[in-house]
């Protein structure tokens, strides 16, 4: 079972370790939006590079941004998890002598699904930090693209040693590789005294 980030705190001190920056600018920042952005952009088989640029949002959205060559987001897909929703509509059929649709008296019931919205700023960052973990810092089997090279593994090792002091909770590194790794490579972070094996 993976290990989830849990609270706020663990969260931030993530985005810290990860270097995923704050890049909210202020006409953002007063509509209570929030922009990250990952250190690297991922490459895909075709050698298309993305920004991996993420917003959480005061109406209680989470949202992978795309972003044009010259930094600007142009579009977004929704990370929000999704419940169904039932819903009724009336029911009508053709009426040739009236050449219209008449009400049959009857409904129809409909399934849509409909988005769960995150109320609480703090819980829309811990719901991204475990996305982002997922989705970006883990193996992924299959997949078309790289995210994490030797670099920014290496990179979190050293912040890790470095600064043990600011890390002092249990961090869930724990299932965390290296696409390319293999079982040989023993990569680990260690903080305030816990391992997290990377590969």
């Amino acid at each position: 079972m993976e290990n989830k980030v849990k609270n706020v705190h663990q969260a931030r001190a993530i985005f810290d370790l990860l270097g995923i920056k704050d890049v909210t600018k202020d006409w953002q920042s007063k509509k209570g939006t929030q922009v990250f952005e990952l250190p690297f952009k991922t490459m895909y088989a075709n050698g298309h590079k993305e920004v991996n640029r993420f917003t959480i949002y005061k109406s209680g959205y989470v949202r992978k941004m795309l972003v044009k060559d010259n930094g600007a987001s142009y579009c977004c897909y929704q990370l929000n998890k999704t419940r169904k929703k039932e819903y009724f509509i009336k029911d009508y059929k053709w009426d040739y002598q009236k050449d219209e649709s008449v009400f049959t008296g009857k409904y129809r019931k409909c399934v849509s699904k409909e988005r769960i919205m995150i109320p609480n700023h703090e819980d829309r960052l811990v719901y991204l930090c475990n996305y982002i973990l997922k989705n970006y810092y883990r193996s992924q089997t299959g997949a078309s693209f790289y995210r994490v090279n030797d670099y920014q593994v290496n990179l979190m090792k050293r912040l890790a040693e470095e600064d043990k002091a600011r890390y002092d909770e249990r961090l869930p590194f724990g299932d965390m590789v290296h696409p390319d790794s293999t079982p040989q490579n023993d990569v680990q972070v260690i903080i305030n005294g816990h391992r997290y094996n990377l590969s």
